[in-house]
């Protein structure tokens, strides 16, 4: 038998999207202009009507059930097309919004990208925020659980109903620092075998370089492994290590860390950098936006 849509309170749904958004009652409560007792009792209305718990409290927040995040894929487009249909003037105003946007990546965003695409945004958008939160192996849970809008990496996650598209391709050199003993302007296969290295953490996924280092003879002298793009060109603006880095991080810092930018010793295939977001969100206009700031800042860059 077919649920009876007058058995529901509408009222409830947009307190379920706000819930899978922020992660937390306390966060959608002031998103909505509710209070935590009233979103607290809307989510067992919920919870009574759907007959499934929806969301389980845990140290990190709400934890979307399998029933939640299926709702969720289902309810946002719809959710999104509802208030455009009904009100098409609060669409989304970039001069007006608060909106909070979480975008997942590694360092190299926060210090090529991200410093150009706040100026961007603060030319449109005072009040709207972006956090940006670690990239790791949990990247297309977090990106379908709505703990996150988008994601900037070089790996694909390991999921097909996730949109991408290539945010811009990279091309690796080697670093050094100024008065290197062994990179005196140049860096050839001999040389770059012979220094010791500074590495990032491998992620278990492959990049056009690993290609090259797996080869019978290529194999580097690992000296040291950090955990971030700034820790690696630290490591080697201080020390006789080289390092591996995109091209546009490495030049950007170079003049302040007194560093060499060397070509890599052989051609290597440029590195893609893709942006990715849950489909459920491919059509928000907010999120069209942010998408098309992010192209925008890349093409200047």
């Amino acid at each position: 038998m077919k649920l009876n849509l007058r058995s529901i309170d509408l009222n409830l749904l947009p307190v379920f999207a706000a819930i899978m958004e922020a992660g937390q009652l306390s966060r959608a409560a002031d998103q909505l202009g509710m209070s935590q007792p009233a979103i607290s009792a809307a989510l067992q209305r919920l919870r009574h009507t759907l007959g499934d718990e929806l969301f389980v409290r845990t140290h990190q927040g709400m934890e979307p059930t399998p029933r939640a995040r299926e709702l969720h894929d289902l309810l946002s487009p719809q959710l999104n097309a509802l208030r455009d249909a009904l009100d098409p003037g609060n669409r989304f105003d970039p001069a007006t919004s608060q909106r909070h946007f979480r975008i997942i990546s590694v360092d190299y965003f926060e210090m090529v990208v991200l410093p150009p695409l706040l100026a961007r945004i603060r030319q449109q958008a005072p009040d709207v925020q972006l956090e940006i939160v670690p990239s790791g192996d949990t990247m297309a849970d977090d990106l379908h659980k709505a703990r996150a809008d988008l994601a900037v990496d070089a790996f694909i996650a390991d999921d097909d109903r996730l949109q991408r598209d290539i945010l811009l391709e990279e091309e690796l050199v080697v670093v050094a620092r100024q008065g290197h003993p062994i990179l005196k302007g140049k860096c050839g296969k001999a040389q770059f075998l012979q220094a010791e290295h500074v590495v990032l953490p491998d992620r278990n996924r492959r990049l056009p370089l690993d290609q090259i280092l797996n080869a019978p003879g290529w194999q580097r002298r690992t000296g040291a492994r950090v955990s971030q793009f700034a820790s690696m060109l630290a490591a080697a603006a201080g020390s006789d290590m080289i390092a591996t880095a995109p091209r546009r991080l490495a030049t950007q810092y170079a003049g302040a860390l007194n560093l060499q930018v060397l070509p890599f010793p052989v051609p290597v295939p440029p590195v893609p950098i893709y942006l990715l977001w849950p489909p459920a969100q491919d059509q928000d206009v907010a999120h069209q936006w942010l998408r098309e700031q992010l192209s925008a800042t890349i093409q200047a860059l």
